[in-house]
C-alpha cells in the first residue's frame, strides 16, 4: 500500500507539472483482465486494477505522443470449472510510451471521427510484487524478472473534453520469467512465460 501511495504522489506531480509545461496532464485509473500464456490456464480469469498519471506532447493535428507511469495488476487465475485453485499475481510499475492517432480526418454519415484516437506503443514494467499460489498454499519463487518490454494496440475515445475512455491489449514481447514455465510456449524464438492484458481505463486531463 505505501508503494501505491508513494505512485500515485508521483503521478499527481508528474502530470501536474507537465500542465505547467504546456504540455497536457492528468490521471488514469481502470481495470483489467490478465492471463500469462504458459501456464495451464487459458483464458483471462484474473481481474485487477491499475491507476497512475500521464504526460502527453502535440505533434500535430492528428499525432500526439503520451508517456505514463501506472501501476498495473497482471497474473493468472484458475477458471471457476478448475478443480485445483491456481493463481499467480504479479505487480507492475508500468512505464508506457504511447502514440496515438486522431481519427478526424475520417467522416462517417457526414460526421467527423474526431472523437476516437487509435493508440500503439511500447511499455517497460518493473516488477514490484509476486506470489504464486496452488490450492492457497505460498509457491515460492524467485524466478519472475524483474524487467519486461510489452507492446501496445488500443483505442481511444472522447467521453467529454476532459474525460477519454480507452481499450487496450497490453501483451509481453519478452518472458517475464527466467526460463521455460509450464508449458513450452513461445515468442520471438524464445521460451518462456508472457503476460497478456485487456485494459479499461478512463484519462482525466487536467485543464
Amino acid at each position: 500500500m505505501k508503494k501505491l501511495i508513494i505512485l500515485l504522489a508521483i503521478s499527481v506531480i508528474f502530470a501536474a507539472n507537465a500542465v505547467s509545461q504546456s504540455f497536457y496532464g492528468g490521471v488514469a485509473l481502470g481495470g483489467v483482465t490478465s492471463q500469462v500464456e504458459g501456464d495451464r490456464n487459458a483464458g483471462f480469469h484474473k481481474v485487477g486494477f491499475t491507476v497512475g498519471g500521464f504526460i502527453g506532447l502535440p505533434i500535430s493535428d492528428i499525432f500526439d505522443i503520451q508517456l505514463e507511469i501506472k501501476y498495473i495488476q497482471k497474473g493468472s487465475k484458475s477458471s471457476v470449472d478448475d478443480p485445483s485453485s491456481f493463481k499467480i499475481r504479479l505487480d507492475y510499475v508500468e512505464m508506457p510510451l504511447v502514440a496515438s492517432a486522431n481519427l478526424g480526418f475520417l467522416k462517417v454519415n457526414g460526421g467527423k471521427l474526431d472523437w476516437l484516437k487509435l493508440e500503439f506503443g511500447l511499455s517497460l514494467d518493473a516488477l514490484v510484487h509476486e506470489n504464486q499460489t496452488v490450492n492457497a498454499a505460498n509457491e515460492a519463487t524467485d524466478r519472475w524478472r524483474p524487467l519486461c518490454l510489452n507492446g501496445i494496440l488500443g483505442a481511444k475515445c472522447r467521453l467529454t473534453p476532459g474525460l477519454d475512455l480507452g481499450l487496450r491489449v497490453i501483451t509481453s514481447i519478452t518472458s517475464a520469467y527466467k526460463g521455460n514455465f509450464g508449458e513450452n510456449s513461445v515468442r520471438f524464438g524464445r521460451k518462456g512465460a508472457f503476460n497478456d492484458v485487456l485494459e479499461l481505463v478512463l484519462y482525466y486531463r487536467f485543464k
